[in-house]
């Protein structure tokens, strides 16, 4: 596989068992995506035999060099250093660094998941810029994040963080110690009018956060935070609203050198084998600090 500004390519080597298959059939298999997909390649130019453009159905013959172009979105593949907790043909879980935005947006240039990920391999053919993405954590949010490698796995995965099948939990170090051990925090969210890069409860869409206390010093507590709902800056909002914004939130609270957000846990339902599938991932240096407390709380 090699990559040039916009564009990714591979090379596949047909071997003796693959003789015989239509050419659109065998790359929609090898790749992960759609029949349609690969036939739209294949009337552009960008699946090539030998140098030579071909007919879908063409029949593939042992010792054969298939070379596909795939012009991306606009993404420069861009490579970077990504922790990667869990990957395999169908998906992969990284570890996102505090900083690095999921993908481009706007005008600010700079890494992303995306492009680095990209640099590695090709990812499902998705919306705008946002190839692989189902869903996404703020740039200054470290911890779990799933993108699609294949089209099966790309709509599976979006079903399940629409129909609520994720399993998500956060790890969250807030200002003031929490008064109550646990508790829940329900309240519609909207984007604030005033300040459209922030949102505000009051709006048209439920939210619905629960936490646990894991632990409390020097006026902080460190909670382990379950978002029911996948709202838009949803935890921090909701934690701002009972008195306690995150430590280091900028839009929320008082600001400060990192957010302690950090996205703990992962699990859903894989695209493939339909096993249960969940990551953790180690939270960053800024939570060593309570290292005593995440070593000593039993999974609930």
């Amino acid at each position: 596989m090699g990559t040039t500004e916009g564009l990714r390519s591979d090379r596949i080597l047909v071997g003796p068992e693959q003789a015989g298959h239509r050419i659109d059939r065998f790359l929609a298999e090898e790749l992960g995506v759609s029949r349609a997909l690969v036939q739209r390649l294949v009337a552009g130019g960008q699946v090539r035999l030998g140098g030579q453009r071909v007919q879908p159905s063409r029949r593939l013959k042992a010792g054969e060099v298939i070379e596909i172009a795939w012009r991306g979105p606009g993404i420069q593949p861009r490579p970077l250093d990504l922790a990667v907790l869990w990957e395999d043909d169908d998906v992969v879980v990284i570890n996102k660094p505090r900083g690095v935005p999921v993908h481009p947006a706007g005008v600010k240039e700079g890494p992303t998941v995306v492009a680095a990920l990209l640099a590695r391999g090709p990812l499902a053919p998705g919306p705008e810029n946002r190839p692989g993405v189902v869903h996404r954590l703020d740039a200054e949010t470290t911890g779990a994040l799933v993108l699609a490698k294949t089209e099966q796995a790309l709509h599976s995965l979006a079903q399940q963080f629409k129909d609520r099948k994720v399993h998500k939990e956060y790890l969250a170090v807030v200002e003031g110690e929490v008064e109550v051990d646990e508790g829940a925090i329900e309240g519609h969210l909207g984007r604030d009018r005033t300040h459209p890069w922030r949102m505000q409860l009051g709006g048209t869409k439920a939210a619905y956060t629960e936490f646990w206390v894991l632990g409390r010093r020097g006026g902080k507590s460190l909670l382990r935070v379950q978002p029911r709902t996948g709202r838009t800056h949803q935890i921090r909002v909701h934690l701002r609203a009972i008195g306690h914004p995150v430590v280091g939130d900028r839009k929320y609270g008082q600001g400060g050198d990192a957010l302690l957000l950090h996205a703990w846990v992962l699990g859903f339902t894989h695209p493939r084998s339909s096993q249960w599938l969940e990551v953790r991932a180690p939270p960053p240096p800024e939570f060593a600090a309570w290292s005593g407390e995440l070593s000593s709380t039993p999974r609930p």
